[in-house]
């Protein structure tokens, strides 16, 4: 039972990482109806910023924070303005933005590979002291407490945006109708751009914190969690926030049992089985209603 506990506290702690680079992945999918591949590029630069502030330039990583959402927000934005709004209104502009983010994805990952030499770095030990607590039978870390924390707290903030702001109605304007949303006066362009910047900069945070959790970081990192964050908008329910919440801690859960009672190889099996079932049976997720960006 003990470990049941601790696998459990385990799979909470990922799975809100997951929920955070899944949102930001969800937030431009729901706006834009776009599979917007090069988001995994600028969570892999979103960790990049991190080592470099924390690593290099001698920064806190609470200090760091901040400023690698901003970095990783302004990557999308641009990465909005070069590949998806200028083939978006092209006949076949889905599928031509969906080419044009992948074309984004290798180019970013190989300039990756350049800053990187290749290599894979890690993070500076001394960026967070992170303390051991015990609750019980289940040992935490401060680091993990914040992680969460500041998940919840990103969530619950965009939820709000979302469904009580006049901003939030815009957002969800342009993702139900681009024409009718141009016709009540929207700046689709402006909203887009908002939007991206702040997929961006949830990619930055999720990126960070799992640098400094397993401190690892390549140049593949973001491609690395790619299903991972599909699965769990899948999951949760495609453009709901909370939803892909939910989603991130089932499938964080998920992996953790796998890797736990069974091996970390099976980690990915057991991700792609709960993918394939729900595509299967339950495709909208687990939150039927609408999602909060589509819903007028």
């Amino acid at each position: 039972m003990d470990f049941l506990l601790q696998q459990t506290v385990n799979g909470i702690v990922l799975g809100s990482v997951y929920a955070l680079y899944a949102s930001g992945f969800g937030l431009v999918m729901a706006n834009l109806r776009i599979f917007h591949v090069a988001h995994a590029a600028v969570f892999t630069w979103g960790a990049i910023f991190a080592w470099e502030l924390t690593s290099r330039l001698g920064w806190p990583l609470l200090a760091a924070l901040p400023l690698v959402a901003v970095l990783a927000g302004l990557l999308n934005v641009l990465a909005y303005f070069l590949l998806i709004r200028r083939v978006l209104h092209r006949r076949g502009g889905d599928m031509a933005a969906f080419i044009s983010s992948m074309g984004g994805l290798i180019v970013l990952v190989e300039l990756a590979h350049h800053h990187l030499d290749g290599a894979v770095v890690r993070m500076n030990a001394e960026a967070f002291t992170s303390a051991p607590l015990s609750i019980g039978p289940v040992r935490i870390t401060t680091l993990h407490l914040i992680m969460v924390g500041l998940v919840l707290v990103i969530v619950a903030s965009t939820s709000w945006l979302l469904a009580r702001t006049e901003l939030g109605w815009e957002i969800r304007t342009v993702a139900f109708d681009k024409d009718t949303a141009s016709i009540l006066g929207v700046d689709v362009d402006r909203i887009s751009a908002g939007v991206f910047f702040a997929s961006g900069a949830m990619a930055g945070v999720a990126a960070s914190f799992v640098a400094v959790a397993f401190n690892v970081i390549d140049a593949e990192l973001g491609s690395t969690y790619l299903v991972i964050a599909l699965a769990a908008m899948v999951v949760g329910g495609f453009g709901s926030v909370g939803g892909m919440l939910v989603g991130g801690l089932v499938i964080g859960i998920a992996s953790t049992y796998a890797t736990g009672y069974l091996s970390s190889a099976y980690r990915d099996l057991v991700v792609f089985v709960l993918l394939l079932l729900f595509l299967a049976l339950r495709p909208e997720g687990l939150f039927r209603t609408r999602a909060e960006l589509t819903r007028v």
